[in-house]
């Protein structure tokens, strides 16, 4: 058994209980085990009772033993767990909640959303945090599984739904792929998101992802479009390229169209 999962069954959490993330998290997080880390997680955990919570908190503070870890939930929580663990209160659809913890930490290098499990809170969260995430680090979404549950605002019916979290987040695929696509229209190109994620993981009721600089050049393509070979009639051929492409644009368009009409 890995130290994380030890120290989470120390302090009864679900993340090993309920659910198998301390042995994911594990991968991802030993080679910060021993940094001053910065860590937020959303959610501490029994709303019904202001003294009880805060497992997953004292599960990090012990595994990272020079890291500040930062919660923050909806109910006032009464709890002491030592001087390296900050405690807020706050809505997590709220920025101006989530904005205190940011004033009080700077940025962090690990984010882990446990809160609401709603999946607008999800998205509308993970879009304001992100910026907030120093690269390296990891941007982490718990409990994707009520993506598919309609009490969460998720579609267990049309699972092509672009408001449930794990739809929104499958875009990031692309996104980490922006320049190997040829189309000179792609939305991505000028994401704020496509340069600064290099990876995304799903797991079950799990999504992990990667923040670092994406740099890296598609080795066929410039600026998303095949160059033109050869040296006749160059322009002729550019413009007959031009036109290729915007007639598949107007195609995606239609496409598009045709999605909606299937809900």
């Amino acid at each position: 058994m890995d130290e994380l999962t030890e120290i989470s069954k120390k302090y009864d959490t679900d993340k090993s209980k309920e659910h198998q993330y301390t042995k994911i998290y594990n991968k991802y997080f030993l080679k910060k085990k021993n940094q001053e880390i910065k860590l937020f997680e959303i959610g501490i955990g029994y709303p019904e009772d202001p003294k009880k919570g805060g497992g997953s908190l004292q599960m990090w503070r012990d595994y990272f033993p020079k890291g500040i870890i930062y919660g923050i939930d909806i109910v006032i929580k009464n709890l002491d767990l030592g001087e390296r663990v900050k405690i807020y209160q706050g809505s997590q659809d709220n920025h101006q909640d989530l904005n205190k913890v940011v004033n009080d930490a700077g940025k962090f290098d690990i984010i882990i959303d446990d809160g609401s499990h709603f999946n607008n809170h999800q998205i509308k969260t993970f879009e304001h945090l992100f910026k907030f995430l120093n690269f390296g680090g990891y941007y982490v979404i718990e409990d994707t599984q009520t993506s598919y549950m309609l009490k969460y605002g998720g579609d267990g019916f049309y699972l092509k739904n672009k408001k449930t979290a794990v739809n929104y987040f499958k875009d990031f695929i692309d996104r980490i792929n922006f320049r190997e696509i040829e189309n000179p229209y792609n939305k991505f190109k000028n994401d704020e998101f496509s340069s600064s994620i290099t990876e995304i993981h799903f797991y079950h009721n799990l999504i992990i992802i990667k923040k670092d600089f994406n740099k890296e050049p598609s080795n066929l393509l410039t600026e998303n479009q095949f160059k033109v070979k050869g040296k006749s009639a160059i322009g002729i051929r550019n413009i007959l390229k031009q036109i290729k492409y915007f007639f598949h644009f107007l195609r995606s368009i239609i496409n598009k169209f045709l999605d909606i009409l299937k809900i």
